[in-house]
């Protein structure tokens, strides 16, 4: 492996629906600083995206949560004068959490935003499309837990779920 490589970045966006409202970030680091989205992370190895998705929203926002489905997945390029900057796979998931009451993240401050009127100038072009098709709409995707293990150069299934 090409250390000096980019790399596509698995990342788990999170959105919490809470009385009509949903809670956005404004990021501090780039791509997307100072621009309001979903909140989100970085799956680490062995992580599956359900336990990306509890563990990184209460980092980033103090609130327990648990998962309740992947609502999409955008495969996301950003492109700055015609060279590609970063790629993203995004797992969008829909959480449920009783708490509204957040904590000040690391990542950047937060905010509830009234769902059915969000303002596609205010948010991330991109996350502002994911909440109108992914969140929105209720269609969910399908998650398959898949373990496989390895014994010499015989595999089997550990799980499938």
């Amino acid at each position: 492996m090409d250390a000096d490589k980019p790399r596509i970045l698995n990342v788990v966006l999170y959105a919490l629906v809470n009385d009509g409202k949903i809670l956005l970030i404004k990021r501090v680091k780039d791509p997307y600083r100072n621009h309001w989205g979903l909140v989100g992370g970085k799956m680490e190895f062995g992580e599956f995206v359900e336990e990306t998705a509890v563990r990184e929203f209460y980092e980033e926002t103090g609130i327990r949560a648990s998962f309740d489905r992947l609502a999409g997945i955008a495969s996301e390029m950003v492109i700055e004068k015609g060279e590609k900057k970063n790629h993203f796979l995004l797992f969008v998931s829909k959480l449920k959490s009783e708490s509204s009451e957040f904590s000040a993240g690391r990542e950047g401050e937060l905010k509830w935003f009234g769902l059915r009127a969000l303002d596609k100038n205010t948010i991330i072009p991109n996350d502002y499309i994911m909440i109108r098709e992914y969140i929105l709409k209720d269609n969910p995707v399908k998650i398959h837990k898949v373990r496989m293990v390895q014994d010499g150069e015989r595999y089997s299934v550990e799980e499938f779920s």
